[in-house]
């Protein structure tokens, strides 16, 4: 993308174009543990922002009784060792947990306007602030910020607006065609499975039980050894952890959990949480894994909750694949096919980036 002309952007104070606001917690005997959630649901709505670096700044979710909210703010976290600095549009409603807080932009302006300014904002005090150099806002506040002007030497609002409209159209063409090659755009062609094969689970692959650790058990550590949980999120991974002598599963596998059922490729090793149960893959690619994978997903419709997939289940089920001339499993038609759409993915995930 070519890099803006900023020679006439002009420098405003920060704290002149926005104003941190005082969102508390409501309800008086508030515990964590059990008043809030990793994971949004019918109970836990809210998104509640603290020291997290991705996910738009949300790591947990709250109920919108117990915490005071606003939308069309900006999120600055103050304090962490990697998300110090960082900033996000939180242009839904919000609550605040800790270790961030929500600014708001005096001007009314519309959220393509504030995806640019948290954008601008964050590259302003990203490299200032640090986990030694906290970003709180007294601070915050009296840096400079450049951004384009007006004839009037305003803010130019309607720029940016326009110019993330654009952006917006631009990406979202690029992300159709991403669609189209993974199978889910409007124009997407099916793939032919007229002349695959059905095989049960059971007769293709062994299904193991890894040893259970529950999170008191484990210690996060940010360059440790992944925590696979039941989640539908993150290759099943909770974060990762200490390896200390924990016992590891092995890489090169297909892991689920029982209840949300998911299915994920591990391509290193790694330890379980509750009933996750792994597929022993270790004989194929990781592409031959990743086609076997989405041809699993579609067997986890049939279950839930309250009726879990586990391994007896699983290998009474049936998955179609294509074959070869002896009819087993085409595993090389599989890799091949997985490896052509990664380099077509890759190639419009550049055209994205280079829009952004």
């Amino acid at each position: 993308m070519k890099r803006i002309d900023t020679s006439n952007w002009k420098a405003f104070v920060i704290g002149d174009l926005m104003d941190k606001l005082d969102l508390k917690v409501l309800k008086e005997d508030f515990d964590k543990r059990i008043d809030t959630s990793t994971e949004k649901d019918n109970e836990f709505t809210l998104p509640l922002i603290n020291a997290k670096d991705g996910n738009n700044g949300i790591m947990y979710y709250g109920r919108e009784a117990d915490f005071e909210s606003e939308s069309m703010c900006l999120d600055i976290v103050q304090n962490g060792a990697i998300a110090t600095g960082n900033v996000y549009a939180q242009i839904q409603k919000t609550g605040v947990l800790w270790d961030a807080y929500l600014v708001k932009p005096k001007a009314n302006i519309s959220s393509h306007t504030l995806l640019f300014l948290s954008k601008v904002l964050q590259k302003t005090i990203k490299e200032e602030y640090s986990y030694d150099n906290k970003a709180i806002w007294d601070k915050v506040k009296k840096n400079f910020i450049l951004l384009p002007q007006n004839e009037d030497g305003q803010p130019d609002w309607v720029f940016m607006d326009s110019f993330m409209r654009n952006l917006e159209a631009r990406s979202k063409s690029i992300v159709e065609n991403l669609a189209n090659i993974i199978g889910g755009g409007e124009n997407r062609k099916p793939l032919s499975i007229s002349k695959w094969n059905a095989f049960l689970v059971g007769d293709l692959f062994e299904i193991f039980k890894p040893i259970v650790y529950h999170t008191h058990h484990v210690k996060e550590k940010t360059n440790g050894i992944p925590y696979i949980v039941r989640s539908k999120f993150n290759n099943g991974m909770k974060y990762r952890v200490e390896q200390q002598i924990l016992s590891l599963n092995p890489a090169g596998v297909i892991s689920f959990g029982a209840e949300n059922a998911s299915f994920f490729y591990q391509a290193e090793q790694w330890c379980s949480g509750r009933d996750i149960y792994y597929i022993d893959t270790r004989h194929l690619t990781k592409y031959s894994c990743m086609f076997i994978l989405t041809c699993l997903q579609k067997v986890t419709m049939r279950y839930s909750y309250n009726y879990g997939l586990f391994p007896d289940l699983l290998k009474q089920e049936t998955i179609k694949l294509p074959v070869n001339s002896n009819g087993s499993p085409d595993w090389n038609y599989m890799d091949t096919y997985m490896r052509n759409m990664e380099l077509k993915v890759n190639l419009e995930m550049r055209n994205l980036r280079t829009q952004c």
